[in-house]
């Protein structure tokens, strides 16, 4: 007995080869011989090889199947992050944390993300900058802690 496979295209490799015989079969009874000869190079050497090599490449079950639970994920998780930064946000603004407080747990948040940089950027473009953060500058709170 053969292997189930649980590959759809790897299973329509097989159907493929296996029902070009028929098919040229019926093809030179009822068509003639360079119908049967037609059907059988088709199949054979061009649906069959075509079949099995775009299998290796795509996963229709990944395809049919829609996005991925990882990138589901992913995306619950980004969003769970801005969720986070915002309430980090508003208890700074609220006066509830103080700047240092602030600082290390935007450190924390920051350094939990995966961050993709853009194609055109480099490490080597970011190093030493220091992008729209004042550290120099002491804020003062929007309101006065109660």
């Amino acid at each position: 007995m053969s292997e189930a496979t649980d590959d759809p295209m790897e299973a329509l490799v097989a159907v493929v080869a296996v029902a070009t015989l028929p098919l040229t079969a019926l093809a030179g009874i009822f068509l003639g011989e360079a119908a049967a000869a037609t059907v059988a190079i088709v199949g054979w050497l061009f649906l069959v090889p075509v079949i099995a090599i775009v299998s290796d490449y795509v996963d229709v079950q990944e395809w049919l199947a829609g996005p991925s639970t990882a990138e589901a994920t992913a995306d619950e998780r980004d969003d769970a992050g801005d969720d986070a930064l915002q309430r980090l946000r508003e208890r700074y603004a609220a006066g509830e944390i103080d700047d240092v407080e602030f600082e290390r747990r935007l450190e924390r948040l920051l350094e939990t993300e995966d961050v993709e940089a853009p194609d055109h950027v480099t490490a080597d473009d970011t190093a030493g900058r220091d992008y729209g953060r004042d550290r120099g500058r002491e804020r003062t709170p929007e309101r006065e802690p109660e």
